[in-house]
């Protein structure tokens, strides 16, 4: 549903991928099993997307390859790879599962990891959250950040926070020039895109905090982060044992960009 949405009313596909990681050795009455399952979960997703009363053009491919090795490949063709956060084929219930952990630095396109669809049929008014610290990497995170925002009539918040402990043992007028160039940046994205999507409201914003401690304590007001494949330390936080712990009680998707 979600990667139906990104694409409603465009000329892009969607294309189910279903992967089944068979035995070499499997006899023909698995292989049919196999087979009948993977049509009905086919099946079930072109309606749940039928359903969005949007015209969406469904292509769909079955595979027999274990799913990571799939979706690597799959991606290498694809604008966006969108998975669901599970763990074996089960949702994970703390933070994000291992399989967007393994994709995360592996896929060769943007990457989204969806949660909370539960919410789906209701209006969502939370904001999209867009990392950002004024390197190169910025631009991708930044188009993504504004057009999901537009595309969803949400608010957009762009900031950037102090990524590591040791940020905060500098010298006070050290993290006030540091707030006030990384500022200057924020102000300076605003002006340059602003203009292209006069209809998002955005709010920008330094975070004494490392960015999973500010989704954690924003969980609530936040539909979707975004942030750049570049930025491994960031998103080691998010995916390790800490962010499993932070996240728990949260659901917002994440958008990881290139």
């Amino acid at each position: 549903m979600w990667a139906g949405r990104e694409v409603a009313g465009t000329a892009d596909p969607v294309r189910l991928l279903y992967c089944s990681d068979l035995n070499p050795g499997a006899d023909r009455s698995v292989r049919s099993e196999m087979i009948a399952a993977a049509e009905k979960a086919i099946h079930e997703a072109r309606v749940a997307i039928e359903e969005l009363g949007h015209p969406v053009k469904v292509e769909t491919r079955r595979v027999e390859n274990h799913s990571l090795s799939a979706l690597v490949e799959a991606s290498r063709s694809a604008d966006l790879l969108c998975i669901g956060n599970a763990e074996s084929g089960t949702p994970s219930a703390n933070g994000f599962g291992s399989t967007a952990a393994q994709l995360a630095q592996s896929t060769a396109c943007p990457l989204a990891v969806v949660r909370g669809e539960h919410h789906a049929e209701m209006p969502d008014h939370r904001s999209i959250v867009t990392l950002v610290d004024g390197s190169a990497s910025d631009d991708a995170a930044l188009e993504w950040g504004f057009a999901e925002a537009n595309r969803r009539e949400a608010a957009l918040v762009l900031m950037s926070a102090y990524r590591t402990g040791f940020d905060l043992l500098q010298q006070d007028t050290d993290l006030v020039d540091h707030d006030r160039r990384m500022q200057a940046i924020l102000d300076r994205y605003a002006a340059a895109r602003s203009p292209r999507y006069p209809h998002v409201t955005l709010h920008t914003m330094t975070a004494f905090s490392t960015f999973l401690g500010y989704l954690s304590e924003h969980a609530a007001t936040t539909q979707l982060a975004v942030i750049s494949a570049r930025k491994t330390a960031e998103l080691f936080q998010i995916f390790g044992a800490g962010g499993a712990v932070a996240l728990k009680h949260s659901d917002f998707s994440l958008l990881i960009v290139r």
